[in-house]
């Protein structure tokens, strides 16, 4: 996710915060029969059967089974992920000999300072992401937030003080590379990418003023400026900024051109008539077609779109939380709560489809030309 300030101003991160014009899309606009609106039927679609008469086929799916406290964080992450048997006919250099994958696809985000205090007299305000927030258990990955005083990283990389959560992704930081440019795309080791398909996550999302997680899908190239969307978007399936309105609010966005001064967004604020912080698991998806993207919630289209031309490269999965710094994303100025247990983000499952009849239009990175904005 990609923060973005709402009322006429989009905040974008990922190393800075920009300001450019958010571009809402009324309903009328992206439900007037110019999509396809419809939810694939993956009834099925297993990891044992083949290619479906429509085309699609599971690459993986994870109901996280692992137990990070008798097999360590990272193996438990690892534990349960199910590859579905086309997807290994047609990548068999994914897997080992006897079948396993060569090596697991989720590790947690970069650890680091992940928004720096907008306050200088209150360093305590910054958001670190660390490790020590992730655990997997009871069939979940559970991703806790605190703000603490006497913080213990396990690594030593986060201070004492500040607000602490994490997330997981299917990107590690290339070893040997530091924090300037772990989050630019010039350092991602791609633990799993995937251009087009169907990518659905069931999710608790958590309920405190001031912090907001999301399910979103990078480019390490979408700092590239040239080809619009089409070499890379962060695609942002949800973000759950707003809340504690009479409906619910998610927003959609898509951002590509980099973060600086070239920066282009489109995203869209849903209304949906249901609680989306009752403590309950929603389910989040995106249809990503080579002609446009399809957003959902529970089943249900919430926005579509064909923003910067539709990226065709292949971009990685994230599952995160942030916690606010003071640049008012969202309308109840993001105050921060005393986090409790019910504040935890908790992901139950991850599921990735992919449609055969999207591969021929796949475009490898290096085939874009471009400079690439690493200023922000």
């Amino acid at each position: 996710m990609e923060r973005k300030i709402m009322a006429l101003i989009a905040a974008v991160c990922l190393a800075a915060v920009i300001s450019v014009t958010f571009a809402a899309c009324a309903r009328e606009e992206w439900n007037d029969g110019s999509y396809d609106l419809s939810l694939p039927d993956f009834s099925a679609v297993t990891a044992d059967s083949g290619v479906g008469e429509d085309g699609w086929y599971l690459v993986f799916e994870d109901e996280f089974n692992g137990d990070s406290e008798s097999s360590g964080l990272q193996s438990a992450l690892n534990a349960s992920t199910v590859f579905g048997e086309v997807y290994r006919q047609k990548n068999p250099g994914f897997f080992n000999e006897d079948g396993s994958v060569k090596r697991g696809i989720w590790t947690t985000s970069p650890e680091g300072v992940r928004w720096e205090s907008n306050d200088p007299g209150k360093p305590e305000q910054a958001c670190y992401w660390c490790s020590d927030m992730v655990s997997v258990g009871g069939g979940y990955v559970t991703v806790s937030s605190a703000q603490e005083s006497g913080h213990e990283c396990s690594k030593g990389i986060c201070p004492a003080e500040g607000r602490f959560t994490s997330g997981i992704e299917t990107r590690a930081i290339a070893e040997g590379e530091d924090s300037e440019t772990s989050n630019k795309g010039q350092a991602d080791d791609l633990l799993f990418a995937q251009a087009f398909g169907y990518f659905e996550a069931t999710v608790k999302v958590p309920d405190a003023d001031g912090m907001w997680s999301a399910f979103w899908l990078q480019s390490s190239n979408m700092r590239k400026i040239g080809a619009e969307g089409v070499d890379g978007t962060e695609i942002d399936v949800y973000e759950s900024a707003f809340r504690r309105s009479f409906k619910s609010k998610m927003g959609h966005a898509l951002l590509w051109n980099g973060y600086g001064e070239y920066a282009k967004v489109e995203g869209y604020i849903g209304e949906i008539p249901m609680d989306l912080y009752d403590g309950q698991f929603h389910t989040f998806a995106l249809k990503w077609t080579p002609e446009y993207y399809v957003f959902y919630i529970d089943g249900v289209a919430t926005w579509a779109s064909r923003g910067g031309g539709v990226s065709h490269v292949k971009e990685f999965l994230r599952l995160t939380v942030e916690l606010d710094a003071g640049d008012k994303w969202g309308p109840h100025g993001q105050k921060i709560g005393a986090f409790k247990e019910g504040d935890d983000f908790v992901i139950d499952s991850v599921r990735v489809y992919q449609n055969e009849n999207y591969e021929k239009y796949i475009i490898d990175d290096g085939q874009f030309s471009g400079d690439l904005d690493l200023a922000s």
